[in-house]
């Protein structure tokens, strides 16, 4: 077992490598320090954790870590300081509509951050409950965050939501609506935060924003050094109103509902809260994971999914739209093929009782009868009796580019390893619905019993099995492209369902690859238990992978730091370098010595 000390540094290497592959920033440092979170030029300053706090409140951190991150990803400092002026309320509230911009903006990316910030958020709100001095900044901040993502903070936000209205008028709604279309774009989204404040009054009339052209260049670096102070600030004041008391018992929290379930949040509150970050040993095994239902559960062949003609014509679009990236994968895939049948080439025994005859020492028995025959027999080349499996994450983010690549690369890689005698099979992972399906209706009509564990249909589809040729499969991988396949992602279960098949195969070796572009998540069971619990539930079923030792588990993360769960894991940035990450590990894996 490790000791605390190595659990921690294992911890802030995790966070630290997740918040530098978020930032997109290679000159980014991170430090962990006494003081709230904070960005002091390319540092990154995160609260110091121990492991205690590492129990109680690891969503929380992340969650920290992740709005730093994404303020170097999706904010320009230049632009922001364009807009400031000399009213402290006014760029207060413009720097909690940015912030809030670029949470919205990190959670549509990356469905983990969306979970992690959205708990933040209401564990801040429930601690600020009876706080009635809440400022004009925070009730900005909170509600752009709602109406921005869809999301409903309840009761826990109502007070903030009174506040704009009284600020607004009632049809506030609509100018958060129109703020939203332009989340992608901070100019255009600065211009009308300012134009707002301007109509409803939070500008005194001899104010003026900063014009660019009107900015000499002599005071530029000035200007900019007190831009950052003030910016510095407001993030620590912010922070500070958020920051945890890790001293305190396991606090309570409703964890956050998706997009589509945003009108249940009323009913699913009044129910009572659940324990937010309960209290674990990390040195234990989790058992406690457990899914209300498995009647609605399936594994399906893709074949069974779609008509054949309809398979065809996605085969066909999948092959167009990755024509461009065809030629590399298939170069690189000829480069393994050709290593790895130079080391199938035959390799022979000598001097053996018997076998094939020895052609070569005939002419020691026409020199002496007395010699006796000699047999050869052809050495095993240890690949040819293994079994590759690729599993890949079929949920919604990787809509687009990301899962028509990596269904081409499975594609090819798998006619590569038959050709050398090596079966593959190709499995994906997704669930029936968005919003839990019929596990959730059944859990509704039963009077949702509290503690349901995991609430929403699996469905894992076979595209290739390990004995089928890839000439029979290669439709199957069309199945991607069809609308509606991509849902929720519980990686957990799913990885398990793939390791119990190569465990039921006869292959002496047995290798299992899953490709994923972030943390497990699915709303539906997200919603009613605490916000770790799908997440937690994957590290159980890694380590008991990992420590049986049987099957070789390696994790490919596309946009996504995957090192934090697997032992063995790779990282990239740009879902092109798929096939030759692949491929490379693979001839690696193959390696003869």
């Amino acid at each position: 077992m490790l000791k605390n000390e190595d659990i921690l540094e294992e911890f802030k290497k995790s966070l630290s490598a997740t918040t530098k592959s978020i930032s997109k920033n290679d000159k980014i440092e991170i430090n962990f320090t006494k003081e709230n979170p904070s960005i002091d030029g390319n540092n990154i300053n995160l609260t110091d954790p121990n492991i205690e706090s590492i129990k109680k409140n690891l969503t929380y951190i992340r969650a920290e870590a992740d709005a730093l991150a994404l303020e170097f990803r999706f904010h320009s400092k230049e632009i922001h300081n364009n807009f400031m002026n000399s009213s402290e309320t006014s760029n207060e509230i413009f720097n909690a509509v940015e912030q809030s911009r670029i949470q919205a903006k990190g959670a549509i990316t990356f469905k983990g951050i969306k979970s992690n910030i959205t708990s933040k958020h209401f564990l801040d709100l429930k601690k600020n409950t009876n706080n009635r001095d809440n400022n004009i900044a925070n009730a900005f901040k909170y509600v752009a965050f709602e109406k921005f993502l869809n999301v409903d903070f309840g009761d826990l936000n109502q007070q903030n939501r009174c506040i704009i209205e009284e600020k607004l008028g009632k049809d506030y709604e609509n100018i958060f609506k129109d703020l939203k279309n332009y989340i992608s774009d901070q100019k255009t989204f600065g211009s009308k935060i300012k134009k707002y404040l301007e109509d409803y009054g939070f500008f005194d009339h001899n104010e003026k924003t900063k014009n660019t052209d009107e900015i000499n260049q002599e005071d530029d670096a000035k200007n900019d050094q007190n831009q950052d102070n003030e910016n510095n600030d407001q993030n620590n004041k912010d922070k500070s109103q958020s920051k945890i008391d890790t001293d305190t018992s396991a606090l309570d929290l409703k964890q956050t509902i998706s997009m589509e379930e945003s009108d249940e949040m009323g009913e699913e509150s009044a129910e009572g809260e659940i324990e937010y970050f309960p209290k674990i040993d990390i040195n234990t095994i989790i058992d406690e994971y457990k899914s209300y239902t498995k009647d609605f559960d399936e594994i399906i062949n893709a074949k069974d999914l779609c008509d054949q003609k309809e398979l065809e014509k996605l085969r066909f679009s999948l092959d167009k739209q990755v024509f461009s990236f065809l030629p590399l994968i298939t170069k690189i895939a000829n480069r393994l093929q050709r290593k790895l049948l130079a080391q199938q080439n035959r390799n022979w025994d000598f001097n053996m009782e018997e076998g094939y005859l020895d052609t070569s020492r005939l002419s020691r028995i026409i020199a002496n009868p007395q010699n006796k025959l000699s047999y050869k027999k052809e050495k095993e080349v240890e690949f040819k009796d293994t079994v590759v499996s690729l599993l890949i994450d079929n949920s919604g983010s990787m809509r687009g580019r990301p899962i028509t690549v990596a269904a081409l690369c499975s594609d090819i890689l798998a006619k590569t390893l038959e050709k050398c005698l090596i079966k593959t099979e190709i499995l994906g992972f997704t669930t029936k619905a968005w919003k839990g399906g019929e596990s959730r209706e059944k859990w509704i009509k039963k009077g949702k019993p509290s503690n349901p564990g995991r609430l929403n249909d699996l469905r894992h589809i076979i595209y290739k099995s390990a004995d089928s040729p890839s000439r029979r499969s290669k439709q199957n991988l069309g199945l991607l492209l069809r609308e509606g396949i991509l849902k929720e992602n519980i990686d957990g279960e799913a990885l398990k369902w793939a390791n119990t098949r190569l465990k039921n195969r006869q292959e002496k070796r047995k290798i299992l690859i899953i490709i994923s572009d972030g943390a497990p998540v699915d709303d539906s069971t997200l919603s009613v238990n605490p916000g770790n619990y799908l997440e937690k539930n994957l590290r159980e079923v890694i380590n008991q992978i990992q420590d049986n030792k049987e099957i070789e588990l390696i994790a490919i993360g596309i946009g996504h730091d995957v090192s934090r769960y697997y032992s063995k894991a790779i990282t990239i940035m740009d879902v092109d370098q798929l096939g030759e990450v692949l491929l490379n590990e693979l001839s690696e894996i193959f390696q003869i010595n």
